[in-house]
C-alpha cells in the first residue's frame, strides 16, 4: 500500500506507522521531505497510527493492502484515496469533544462505567449520521469499540501486566453492567490490542456471574457463547487457546480443543486447531502430572526450612515469582484476593520467590506488608525443584494434591476469575 502527501521542502520529517500489540509495533519509519510517496507491506486489513513528526500530526488510520492514502494538512478533511472517509470519521472521532466526561466520578464504579458508555454512544450517533457505507461504518464501529475497552479495563489490564506502576484496582461489581449488552463487531479485529482488554470485558461477566463456567473442559466455550458475532467468537476461541499453549495451561486442554471444533467454523480456523493440538502433542507439562514434589523445602524469612510434605492433607498452590517481576507483583495482589475467596475450602496458599538476594526479599515483604507462607529460593532456576519443573519464565502456579504430587503444572493466574470458579468446583467435591 502507499502514502502519499507533501511536507515543507527543507525540513525533513519522520513519518510513522505503528501498530499497538502490548507495546508499540512499528511497522514502518520513512524520513519524508518536500513531496512524498511511501510504500509499506501489509498482508491484511488493520487499524494503526500515523505520524508526522513527534508532535506535528498523528491519527489512526485504517489499511489495507492495496490501499493507497493521501494525506494533506490544509484541508478539513485530510485524508484522500481509499477509505477517506473511514480515515477523516476516526480523525474526528479523536477530538476532545468525543472523550468520556467522568470528572468527580468515582473510578471503576456503575456511574463511571455510565459515563463512558454515554460516550460510545454519542460516537456511535456520529458513525450512523456520517453517511459511510455498512462496511466502512463497521470498521469505524470497530475502533470505538476499541476505545470503550480501552477507557473501561485499560488500567486493569495493565494492572496485571506492570504489577510494580499499577496498582491492582478495586472494581465495583456492577461496574461492568453498562456495557453488558455491546454488540461486538469482527472489525474490532482489525486493532492491535483487542483481545486482553476483551478478555477483562468476559472476565467481569464471570465475576459478576453473567457467565456461567460449567467445568474445565467448556470454560472457554462457555466465555465465547456470549459473543454474537460468530468470525469475532472464532478468533477469541483461538487466541485464548493459543494463549494457554503460550502459558502452558494446558490441563483439560485437548478436552477444550474438542469443543472449540464445535464454534470454529472455517477452514482456516481449523487449520489452527489442527496445528495447536499439534502443539499440544508437544508440550512438556502434561508429563509433570503425578510428579511427586513433597520432599523439597525452602527457608521461610525466619531461615527454618518448610517442606511441601509439612502441608499433607491439603492442595497446595505454589506461587513462583520474584521481586523484579512485573506480573508476578501484580497476581500477588490477586492472588490474595483469590486465597480470601477462596478460605472455605482445602487449598494451601504458598509464595515462593525467586530472588537471589534474601534482604531485597525481605524488604519488599515489609513493604508490602505480606503474610502467609513466604518462602526463598535464593539458587532461583538452578534449584532442583526449578529444574524439576523445567521454569524457564514466571509468574508461574502449580497446584499440588494432598501427597505433594503434582496436580496442575502451570495453573491459570489468580486474576483469571474462572480459576477461582473450577478451584471451588473440583476441589470440593473430593
Amino acid at each position: 500500500m502507499t502514502i502519499s502527501g507533501m511536507v515543507e521542502i527543507g525540513k525533513p520529517m519522520n513519518l510513522v506507522v505503528e501498530r499497538q500489540m502490548g507495546m508499540n509495533q512499528r511497522l514502518a519509519n520513512f524520513e519524508v521531505n518536500g513531496e512524498y510517496r511511501v510504500v509499506l507491506s501489509v498482508k491484511e486489513p488493520m487499524i494503526v497510527s500515523l505520524s508526522l513528526g513527534r508532535q506535528f500530526f498523528s491519527s489512526n488510520v485504517f489499511i489495507a493492502p492495496g490501499a493507497e492514502i493521501s494525506l494533506d494538512l490544509t484541508r478539513e478533511d485530510k485524508f484522500g484515496g481509499t477509505h477517506a472517509g473511514v480515515n477523516n470519521l476516526l480523525l474526528r472521532l479523536s477530538a476532545n469533544e468525543y472523550k468520556p466526561k467522568t470528572s468527580g466520578v468515582k473510578a471503576y464504579s456503575k456511574a463511571y462505567a455510565e459515563a463512558v458508555y454515554r460516550c460510545y454512544q454519542g460516537k456511535e450517533a456520529c458513525i450512523e449520521a456520517s453517511g459511510l457505507s455498512w462496511a466502512d461504518k463497521r470498521i469505524v464501529k470497530g475502533y470505538i469499540q476499541l476505545q470503550l475497552l480501552q477507557d473501561m479495563y485499560m488500567i486493569i489490564e495493565r494492572s496485571k501486566a506492570f504489577g510494580k506502576a499499577f496498582e491492582a484496582p478495586v472494581v465495583d461489581v456492577d461496574y461492568s453492567d453498562p456495557v453488558l449488552g455491546v454488540d461486538w463487531v469482527r472489525e474490532l479485529t482489525f486493532t492491535g490490542d483487542w483481545f486482553p482488554l476483551f478478555q477483562e470485558w468476559l472476565y467481569a461477566q464471570v465475576q459478576n456471574g453473567k457467565i456461567q463456567i460449567a467445568s474445565r473442559t467448556t470454560y472457554l466455550n462457555d466465555m465465547a457463547t456470549v459473543i454474537k458475532d460468530s468470525k469475532l467468537q472464532e478468533v477469541y476461541l483461538l487466541r485464548a487457546i493459543e494463549l494457554e499453549l503460550m502459558r502452558g495451561n494446558v490441563k483439560g486442554l485437548k478436552e477444550r480443543m474438542k469443543k472449540a471444533n464445535h464454534l470454529v467454523k472455517s477452514k482456516t480456523g481449523r487449520d489452527k486447531l489442527t496445528m495447536y493440538a499439534g502443539m499440544l502433542t508437544k508440550s512438556i507439562y502434561p508429563d509433570m502430572e503425578g510428579m511427586d514434589l513433597s520432599k523439597y523445602g525452602f527457608p521461610n524469612e525466619k531461615g527454618d526450612t518448610v517442606y511441601l510434605a509439612d502441608f499433607g492433607g491439603k492442595y497446595v498452590f505454589i506461587d513462583l515469582w520474584s521481586t523484579g517481576c512485573n506480573p508476578c507483583v501484580a497476581e500477588l495482589t490477586y492472588g490474595k484476593r483469590l486465597e480470601h475467596q477462596l478460605d472455605d475450602i482445602p487449598l494451601t496458599w504458598v509464595a515462593v520467590s525467586l530472588d537471589t538476594h534474601a534482604d531485597v526479599w525481605k524488604s519488599f515483604m515489609k513493604q508490602k506488608g505480606m503474610a502467609g507462607v513466604q518462602l526463598l529460593c535464593s539458587r532461583a532456576r538452578k534449584h532442583p525443584f526449578m529444574q524439576q519443573l523445567v521454569v524457564h519464565g514466571i509468574p508461574r502456579f502449580i497446584i499440588l494434591d494432598p501427597k505433594g504430587k503434582v496436580w496442575d503444572a502451570s495453573s491459570l493466574r489468580p486474576s483469571n476469575p474462572v480459576l477461582g470458579v473450577l478451584l471451588r468446583k473440583e476441589l470440593l467435591k473430593k
